[in-house]
């Protein structure tokens, strides 16, 4: 697989009702894909924001000695985003509040079989 397999597994899985966007970040910052349901436009600072989170939550899982971080989430008014580490990548979906993350398990899946691909 490459990275138009990895578009394609983006635009299936913000394609689902009640998902908004998702995105592919370097654990170093660089936005790999991006897809968002409502501006199509890339919000650059986002990738920056997005790997600091992930190495911010992977330094305090392990001070606390909880062991590596899998995943972040992040509760909001107006929704949730899931926030993963996978393969040297992370994975991020934002949906609407309530949204049910295992129902999307397979199309993030694929996701992942994207990023394993480009590994």
């Amino acid at each position: 697989m490459n990275g138009s397999e990895l578009e394609l597994a983006l635009k299936d899985l913000v394609a689902t009702e009640s998902v908004n966007a998702s995105a592919v970040v370097t654990k170093d910052g660089i936005m790999v894909g991006f897809l968002n349901k409502y501006a199509q436009e890339e919000v650059s600072p986002l990738s920056a924001v997005v790997a600091m989170m992930a190495r911010t939550a992977e330094k305090c899982t392990r001070m606390l000695e909880k062991g590596d971080m899998e995943e972040i989430i992040t509760k909001a008014g107006g929704g949730v985003i899931l926030t993963k580490k996978y393969e040297g990548f992370i994975f991020l979906v934002a949906a609407d509040k309530g949204f049910d993350f295992d129902s999307i398990k397979p199309k993030m899946e694929r996701v992942k079989d994207a990023i394993r691909g480009m590994v």
